[in-house]
């Protein structure tokens, strides 16, 4: 009481001192924490995917010519050499190849100009997937890599996939997967999710990404939460790599309030 008496305002000052850093580590000992973990570290490239036909054909005329016969409708599997449809000038159009007739918008009767597809055969055995991608998530994708696909339709379901090709075309780049077990009922034209695995390694340091605030983390060090500067390498999207000594795997990291 006499330190209080002949200090008051030093003994007010320490007080404030005291309440500022209770008030300061009190939002740390609220927020959620996490430890970092040891496992293996997949990066993936994400895209949609569009099952694909492997062989189409168009029937197309070179002149004017108006339709006789139609021998097929739309949904009908033809076998090669099977007839199409004849035209008044007794030309007959023949399938190329064993498919499903996929198209077919003209009537007997009806006039047809050059350049309009008569019909369209499609093969709708063993197709492929084709991605589209961008420039930043193409430049990892090699030949070879590995996929996983998932039909909306297949959620439990998981599909396995093989990068065949990568090229561009129109300013799009394009990735081909081949899927060799495409359950039935898989027609072309669906899509999947499809996700290429351009990196793995094994057994590395990892923390979540939501614990990442502009290249740092929090750490509590002997009690106390210290932000630290880290280094991160490949992601799956939710963890991320560690590529310094900065993180232990025996520390706590602590994430950001709700």
């Amino acid at each position: 009481m006499k330190l209080l008496k002949k200090h008051p305002l030093w003994f007010l000052f320490l007080l404030l001192i005291v309440a500022s850093l209770v008030y300061a580590l009190k939002p740390f000992s609220e927020r959620p924490k996490t430890q970092p973990r040891m496992a293996p570290m997949v990066e993936s490239v994400y895209g949609i995917g569009t099952v694909t036909a492997r062989h189409t054909f168009d029937l197309k005329l070179g002149v004017m010519d108006t339709l006789k016969e139609l021998f097929v409708q739309e949904g009908d599997m033809v076998q090669k050499g099977q007839k199409l449809v004849s035209f008044v000038d007794d030309q007959i159009a023949r399938a190329p190849f064993t498919g499903v007739v996929t198209s077919l918008p003209y009537k007997e009767g009806e006039t047809i100009f050059p350049q309009f597809a008569v019909l369209t055969v499609t093969d709708l055995k063993n197709p492929y997937i084709v991605v589209s991608l961008e420039q930043s998530a193409a430049i990892p994708v090699r030949r070879n890599q590995s996929a996983i696909l998932s039909f909306e339709s297949l959620r439990g379901q998981k599909l396995t996939g093989t990068v065949s090709a990568i090229y561009p075309k129109d300013g799009e780049f394009y990735v081909n997967l081949e899927s060799p077990n495409m359950p039935d009922g898989i027609l072309v034209g669906m899509t999947c999710d499809v996700a290429i695995q351009v990196a793995r390694k094994e057994n590395t340091l990892q923390i979540p990404l939501v614990a990442v605030d502009k290249g740092t983390v929090t750490v509590l060090r002997g009690g106390l939460p210290k932000k630290i500067p880290v280094k991160l390498g490949i992601t799956d999207g939710t963890w991320a790599e560690v590529t310094d000594n900065s993180i232990k795997p025996d520390d706590t990291l602590l994430l950001p309030g709700k």
